[in-house]
């Protein structure tokens, strides 16, 4: 019986999520929203550029400072990378070094060196080690193949309305925009679907929203990240809901400890030109569709 109640904790700890919070998980997607920013700046710069609404001085000026920042985003990426790739090391190592202690004491149970119970008793802490280690590796292994800042420790999210979820979407086309015209007519005509239900309040606190980028085109894509902090003594489950216009398009369900606080992001596709209000919870901000 003992042996089974191990089996069946080394089996809820292989479960969890790792460092979820992990400090460098959050640098890291920091630095890819950062880069991303960046090349979105870069892209619709070289837009206009195109269409001759802006000078050549004024385009120059603009390429070299966003050009700056993907290089540095990108340098921050390759730094923690390579942090990540050293704690890698070192986690792999001190695997190995348990596995082996957990294989000798096999054998001395084998050759009847150990007693059954003396073998757990002995077994029970490197056992444990090695799960924990194994989550480790297989967390930092995941950071280190992300491209992307929706590959780091984004929720998916429920597209809705004239938005469109990239990561919702069943496949990898996006709208075209005679599509996305289309959808914005709905928009207009009295809503019928159920929306979810509304969340109980609680002390949650947003000290952070960014649009990335605030200015798009339609059919860009940009970002939504919020920063959610828990400001009351104990762990809620919270409801963060995204609003263009008042009227509800995505939401994120979290968990919250006390104090703790957690990011969150919408990636989306923009719709026709026009200010849309964008709003997380009680934080807002104005993204700009121009005019194609």
């Amino acid at each position: 019986m003992r042996l089974k109640e191990l089996l069946i904790e080394r089996e809820k700890r292989l479960t969890r999520n790792y460092n979820k919070h992990n400090p460098m998980e959050k640098e890291l997607r920091i630095a890819f929203l950062n880069k991303e920013r960046a090349e979105l700046y870069l892209s619709n710069l070289e837009r206009l550029h195109d269409d001759k609404t802006i000078n050549d001085t004024t385009y120059n000026t603009l390429k070299s400072e966003y050009s700056a920042g993907v290089q540095q985003a990108q340098l921050k990426i390759n730094q923690i990378k390579q942090e990540l790739s050293k704690k890698l090391t070192l986690k792999t190592k001190e695997l190995n070094i348990y596995k082996q202690e957990l294989a000798n004491l096999d054998a001395r149970f084998k050759v009847g060196q150990l007693s059954a119970d003396e073998f757990l008793k002995l077994s029970k802490k490197p056992d444990k080690r090695i799960s924990e280690l194994e989550e480790q590796i297989a967390f930092l292994e995941n950071l280190l193949k992300s491209t992307h800042s929706s590959e780091i420790g984004t929720a998916e999210v429920q597209p809705s309305g004239f938005l469109s979820s990239i990561r919702g979407r069943n496949d990898d086309r996006q709208p075209s925009y005679g599509q996305l015209q289309q959808t914005a007519q709905l928009v207009s005509q009295p809503e019928t679907k159920s929306e979810p239900s509304p969340m109980p309040p609680h002390p949650v606190n947003i000290s952070f929203l960014q649009i990335l980028p605030d200015r798009v085109y339609p059919g860009n894509t940009f970002g939504i990240v919020a920063t959610l902090i828990n400001s009351g003594t104990e762990t809620i489950y919270h409801r963060a809901e995204l609003k263009i216009n008042n009227r509800i398009e995505s939401y994120n369900d979290i968990t919250l400890r006390p104090g703790q606080s957690e990011d969150i992001t919408f990636t989306a596709i923009a719709g026709p030109p026009g200010d849309y209000h964008i709003s997380v919870d009680n934080a807002t901000g104005i993204l700009r569709v121009l005019p194609a």
